[in-house]
């Protein structure tokens, strides 16, 4: 398989897609095969957008385990302790 292609790059090529067919001199074949193509490119979109999703996610999980674990530390108190042996 070839470099996968980017988001912006499977759009343009949707979008190139659409405007041939809203065009209406498209043949009626080459309009589905046109269609058929749009409709890959469209699942293609949905994949890349439901990894970003999931990358979001896991970030989200991640910075919200770390807020956890900053409430439950020890505040950091720099007042100098009192010296017993004085």
């Amino acid at each position: 398989m070839a470099d996968q292609q980017s988001f912006e790059e499977l759009v343009a090529q949707l979008e190139e897609r659409a405007r041939k067919l809203e065009s209406g001199n498209v043949p009626l074949e080459e309009a589905m095969t046109t269609y058929e193509e749009g409709a890959a490119l469209v699942e293609q979109l949905r994949k890349l957008l439901d990894e970003a999703e999931l990358r979001v996610q896991r970030l989200q999980g991640n910075l919200e385990e770390g807020a956890a674990f900053r409430e439950d530390a020890e505040p950091y108190d720099e007042t100098p302790a009192p010296d017993d042996a004085g």
